[in-house]
C-alpha cells in the first residue's frame, strides 16, 4: 500500500513566489548589466569618435628648438583620440632639448592640444676645458655654431670642466655679469680669470670683478660708471659694486717700472726716456 504525501498548497504558492522573484532580480541584474556594457560601449565610442579626437593642435614659442620631433614621436595627429595623449610624456621628452628650458602640454577638451614651450637664449661663447661652446644665462651648453663669433661676449675659463660648467659658480656668475650689460657693452666683453678673481674687459677698460658674487650689481653699477668721462687705460674694481673705484692710468715712469722691474738690478733712466742699462 504506497501512502502519497500531499504539499499544504499555502506552501506550494510561497515556494513559486520565491522562485519567481529570484527570477526576476537575476533578469534585472542581466538588464543592468546589459545597460551598463552598452553605456560603457557608448562611451568609448564616443570617446574614440572624431568628436574627442585631436582635431586643433597650437604651439607657441618655437623657434630653435626641435619640438616637431617630439609632436610626431607622440603622434600629436590630427584625429588622434584625446585619450590616448599623455601630456606628461611628452612634456618630459621635450624637456630632453637643451632649448628647451620649460614645456607645457595641455589638453583643452574635446579636440585641442595646446604646446607651450619657453626655450633657452644663448647669452656667451663661454670657454671650457671641453672647448668653446654657446651657453645660457643658467649655464647649459646650446648646440649650434662650433667656434665664437662676434655677436656675444666671451668667457674664458679653459680650467673648468666640461662636465660641470653648468654649475660652475665662475661660469655662472659669468653669465650672470653679461646678461646683465647692455647688449651695446656685453657683446664685445670678455671676462677672466686673473688668479683667483674673475676679471673683465669691458668698453676698453680692465674691470676687477672679484668673486662670482652680486654679478647682476656690478653690472648694473659698471654700465652706470661707464657713462662717465673716465681716463683711458683706467682699471675700475667692482668688488664692492655700491662703492666702485677707478684707479687712473699709470703713468709712463710707473709703467716703466713695472715692465722692467726696477727694484733691483734694473738700469737707471738717463733723462732722455732710455735706459743706460739697456743691452
Amino acid at each position: 500500500m504506497v501512502s502519497m504525501m500531499t504539499i499544504d498548497p499555502r506552501l506550494a504558492d510561497r515556494r513559486r513566489e520565491v522562485a519567481e522573484d529570484r527570477a526576476r532580480r537575476n533578469i534585472n541584474r542581466l538588464l543592468k548589466l546589459l545597460v551598463l556594457l552598452g553605456m560603457l560601449g557608448a562611451l568609448v565610442w564616443l570617446m574614440l569618435s572624431p568628436t574627442f579626437s585631436l582635431q586643433t593642435l597650437r604651439v607657441t614659442g618655437v623657434h630653435s628648438s626641435d619640438t616637431e620631433a617630439v609632436i610626431e614621436e607622440h603622434q600629436l595627429v590630427i584625429g588622434r583620440p584625446m585619450i590616448f595623449i599623455r601630456t606628461g610624456s611628452v612634456e618630459s621628452d621635450l624637456l630632453e632639448d637643451p632649448w628647451v628650458k620649460s614645456a607645457e602640454v595641455r589638453l583643452d577638451w574635446p579636440t585641442t592640444v595646446v604646446v607651450s614651450i619657453e626655450e633657452r637664449s644663448p647669452e656667451a661663447w663661454v670657454e671650457t676645458a671641453g672647448g668653446w661652446e654657446q651657453r645660457s644665462v643658467d649655464g647649459v651648453a646650446l648646440p649650434g655654431l662650433e667656434g665664437p663669433d662676434d655677436t656675444m661676449g666671451r668667457i674664458v675659463l679653459p680650467d673648468v670642466p666640461h662636465e660641470t660648467a653648468h654649475v660652475d659658480l665662475s661660469v655662472l656668475g659669468a653669465l650672470e655679469f653679461l646678461d646683465a650689460l647692455p647688449i651695446a657693452l656685453s657683446s664685445a666683453a670678455v671676462v677672466e680669470r686673473r688668479g683667483e678673481e674673475l676679471w673683465a674687459i669691458v668698453g676698453g677698460f680692465d674691470v676687477r670683478l672679484g668673486r662670482p658674487t652680486d654679478m647682476t650689481d656690478k653690472a648694473l653699477s659698471l654700465a652706470a660708471l661707464l657713462g662717465e668721462d673716465l681716463p683711458a687705460g683706467s682699471v675700475i674694481n667692482m668688488t664692492a659694486p655700491t662703492n666702485p673705484a677707478v684707479a687712473p692710468p699709470a703713468s709712463e715712469e710707473e709703467a716703466a717700472d713695472d715692465d722692467e722691474g726696477t727694484a733691483e738690478g734694473g738700469g737707471e733712466n738717463d733723462g732722455d726716456g732710455n735706459d743706460d742699462g739697456e743691452p
